[in-house]
Order: C-alpha cells, then sequence, then structure tokens
C-alpha cells in the first residue's frame, strides 16, 4: 500500500462542466465528487485499495472504499482560537473483508491504532470493537444526469463504550464506495453526507 496521499491535493480540484459519467475503470483517472454537508472530494486507487479524499483534512484507503486500512483525520474549528486535532489511524480486521455481494451479513472485529495530537498534546490509543455489515438489494440512481447501480452498505462499530453506524453508498459496476451517513447509536443523533453530484477528473 502507498504512503496515505494528502486529502488536499485532490479534494481541492473543481468539478468541471464538460466532466463524463463514471464508467467501470474510470477509478484509474481519479473520481470526483460532492456531498450535501462536506463539499468536493476525490477517489482514486492506492495500490489495492481505493484512496478517498474526503476533504476538509479527512482522507481513508479502504478496501473497496468501505473497509478501512488508514486514515487521516483533522479538524480546526475557524471560529475558535487554541481548539485543534489531527490523527491517523491504522485498521486490522480480524479476517479478509469480502467483496461486497447483495443480501450478504459479515460481521467480525476490528482494531484500531491511533496516534495524533491535539491542544493538549500527543495522543497514542488503541481501540477494539465489533463490527457487523450488511449489504442491502441494488437499485438504480442517477447523479449528474448518470444512472449507476447503488448498493446501501451499513457498518455498525461496537466496543469501549461507544457504538456507531457508517452507511455507505456502493457502486458495484465502479468497485469503490462512499461514506454517506454517520449515527451515534448511543445518543441518536446522525450526519448525513449524501452524494449530490460524482464525475470522472
Amino acid at each position: 500500500m502507498k504512503t496515505l496521499l494528502v486529502a488536499a491535493l485532490a479534494a481541492a480540484l473543481p468539478l468541471t462542466a464538460s466532466a463524463a459519467c463514471v464508467a467501470p475503470g474510470d477509478l484509474a483517472r481519479g473520481i470526483a465528487f460532492t456531498r450535501e454537508i462536506k463539499g468536493q472530494g476525490s477517489a482514486q486507487p492506492n495500490g489495492q485499495y481505493v484512496q478517498v479524499n474526503y476533504g476538509k483534512g479527512d482522507a481513508v484507503v479502504a478496501r473497496y472504499g468501505i473497509f478501512p486500512v488508514q486514515g487521516h483525520f483533522s479538524d480546526a474549528p475557524a471560529d475558535v482560537i487554541g481548539a485543534w486535532f489531527e490523527q491517523t489511524s491504522t485498521y486490522q480486521f480480524g479476517g479478509t473483508p469480502p467483496k461486497p455481494q447483495a443480501g450478504r451479513v459479515w460481521t467480525s472485529t476490528l482494531n484500531v491504532k491511533a496516534t495524533g495530537s491535539d491542544q493538549s498534546g500527543a495522543f497514542k490509543e488503541s481501540y477494539r470493537y465489533t463490527v457487523r455489515y450488511v449489504f442491502e438489494e441494488p437499485r438504480q440512481a442517477t447523479l449528474s444526469g448518470c444512472t449507476y447501480t447503488v448498493m446501501g452498505v451499513t457498518a455498525r462499530f461496537q466496543g469501549e463504550g461507544r457504538d456507531w453506524t457508517d452507511r455507505y453508498a456502493y457502486f458495484p459496476d465502479l468497485g469503490y464506495g462512499l461514506l454517506t451517513q454517520y449515527t451515534n447509536n448511543l445518543t441518536g443523533t446522525a450526519a448525513r453526507y449524501g452524494i449530490t453530484r460524482m464525475v470522472t477528473k
């Protein structure tokens, strides 16, 4: 696996009106997308995995875009002085994650090692979760005037006093998925990151 690229490099590239619909094999050229909250991002190969740059300092290298291998996350509120956060994480599942298949349920464990720093200083932490991935029946969806086959994927993580669910839109014909929703199952709060545009670069 190549080193995680700086998220801002590709994510900052503007989407152009002349960009084409995304077709099988186009991931090698790079994909640009827009989500309703986080704005522009990009996806491209990283070795045998997919690197998704979600913008604003967040980037993930993942199998099929949905099973994380490495991640980098940062946050520095624009209206707050002296508050910031930066973290790099590695992920190890207790087994080889499967290729997404409609109707399948996959359970495993996930070990996470995180290093980083914030306004309080440097930190190094380890976590262990149980995970449950559910792959839904595919459906047809239209983005930027293009029709795609989309499979909904939910991934629930539990352990270390935490319980949350990530939801992905996985494109089986294209070979990658993008995060579209996060739900904190302990508090019921959720954030939606619906995809509003997706094109080749």
